[in-house]
């Protein structure tokens, strides 16, 4: 009876395996910028969470209130010197990108606000959520 239960689960996990690798978006290139955006879903999240130590930027788009994610989001990174690096339209919920080392100012805009912050992306992950209720739009200086 062990002997089945055993030959069962392994039949199901083979069957499975494929639809979690479907589950995970896919990683993209922008100007050499290495990125993922998605998290429609527990299952996409899950996936999404599996990949955040392969990126130091980890952007989240919510509203505040209700909590509910959004993926309606228009992003723009730059230098800072203002060369465009990332243009993604529909990003989010979740965000992730693998920036050199240095300083970048983030514009992220849905429902007629822009939000603007300035983040420094070093050794560490730089992880950061935007709630388009009750947040500020303006950049509250250097997030790290």
């Amino acid at each position: 009876m062990q002997r089945v239960h055993m030959r069962a689960a392994l039949v199901l996990a083979a069957c499975l395996g494929p639809l979690a690798a479907l589950a995970a978006p896919t990683p993209h290139q922008q100007n050499g910028i290495s990125y993922v955006n998605g998290g429609v879903g527990q299952e996409e999240q899950s996936a999404m969470r599996a990949q955040r130590a392969d990126y130091n930027l980890l952007l989240t788009f919510a509203t505040k209130q209700s909590g509910a994610y959004r993926s309606d989001v228009q992003l723009d990174i730059m230098d800072m010197k203002g060369t465009s690096l990332l243009s993604v339209a529909n990003a989010g919920p979740m965000f992730y990108a693998q920036l050199p080392a240095g300083t970048y100012r983030i514009a992220a805009s849905a429902e007629g606000k822009t939000f603007k912050r300035s983040v420094r992306i070093g050794a560490a992950p730089t992880d950061l959520t935007l709630h388009w209720e009750n947040d500020s739009p303006d950049d509250p200086g250097l997030q790290e």
